[in-house]
């Protein structure tokens, strides 16, 4: 009788083990303590977030003196050339025979500095060409780096860029100074850079004061990211990193960047109205520290405001 006892308890004790509602939320909350361990060592390996966008120069163009408006060249919209002359401008009859010569004698100061700038940018041009031709020697020997000669491209392309701008500058600073030597009419304001024109301020017929914009240009040839990553999260990251973005724009295209530089300050530290509480009561906040990263466009145009997602690979990923 014990043992038939014995027996039908086995079975009934096997038989309730053999159904799925016994052990399968044990397995469902093994799986799911596996898969959290797996989610955040994976999500450990990067500083990520939403709050980031595209970003540009935006290049005013605007008369260092009172001038009148004849012509206007661009509208908003309108892709433009670095020297394309954009706006044509008189010297404003408001100006009287005093004002005149002391602008005259801002002006001579003015080109002579420009003058100065594209002499120092020549000689630094023509010392960046020959390092370049020098290291590619080098390089060929097997004596340096790929990435030094990189540098040294990059370094000659951009001391190139500023010498072309300041050519630009020189040009303009000899007009002005042409025009507030006996009121030359017909002066040209030229484009400092090749871009698009985002916004246009003024109208043919227009007084402008020194100073006032007419256009705003904006070069998508040339933009970044600026990602506001959390205080809690910004700690690991580094210029030079690999980042992952995504524009909301472009859904399904991944983009690659690399971490410029982290800004030296958090968005609220140099607020207009500080975050000052004198009562006592207090209520933390986690800020956010601005991370400017390069990103490679990869054909894509990217505008200024574009919202964009980033994923910094802080450490080098391991599951362990």
């Amino acid at each position: 009788m014990e043992e038939t006892e014995k027996v039908h308890k086995a079975k009934s004790k096997k038989k309730m083990l053999a159904q799925p509602r016994v052990y399968v939320p044990g397995l469902l909350i093994i799986a799911g303590i596996i898969f959290g361990l797996v989610w955040w060592r994976y999500w450990n390996n990067f500083a990520y977030t939403e709050d980031a966008q595209v970003a540009a120069h935006l290049i005013i163009l605007s008369s260092p003196l009172p001038t009148y408006i004849t012509q206007l060249n661009a509208d908003e919209g309108d892709t433009v050339t670095k020297g394309e002359t954009l706006a044509v401008v008189t010297l404003s009859n408001i100006i009287t025979d005093k004002d005149l010569k002391s602008a005259h004698a801002e002006a001579s100061i003015q080109y002579q500095r420009a003058k100065n700038n594209v002499d120092v940018l020549q000689s630094e041009l023509v010392d960046a060409k020959n390092n370049e031709q020098r290291l590619e020697r080098v390089f060929k020997r097997g004596g340096t780096s790929e990435q030094n000669l990189l540098d040294a491209k990059t370094k000659y392309e951009v001391t190139k860029s500023q010498y072309e701008s300041a050519q630009i500058t020189l040009a303009f600073a000899k007009n002005i100074l042409d025009a507030t030597y006996n009121r030359l009419e017909g002066i040209m304001l030229k484009s400092p850079i090749s871009g698009r024109v985002a916004q246009r301020y003024a109208n043919i017929g227009q007084n402008m004061s020194p100073g006032e914009p007419i256009f705003g240009i904006v070069d998508l040839n040339d933009v970044w990211i600026e990602a506001n990553i959390k205080e809690t999260h910004v700690g690991p990251v580094r210029p030079g990193q690999k980042v992952d973005i995504y524009v909301d724009t472009y859904p399904g295209v991944s983009f690659t960047g690399t971490v410029l530089h982290i800004q030296a300050e958090t968005i609220g530290a140099y607020s207009v109205i500080p975050s000052e509480n004198p009562s006592g009561t207090f209520i933390k906040i986690v800020q956010r520290v601005p991370v400017k990263i390069a990103i490679d466009t990869d054909g894509y145009i990217l505008r200024p405001g574009m919202s964009v997602e980033v994923k910094i690979h802080t450490r080098k990923f391991s599951w362990l």
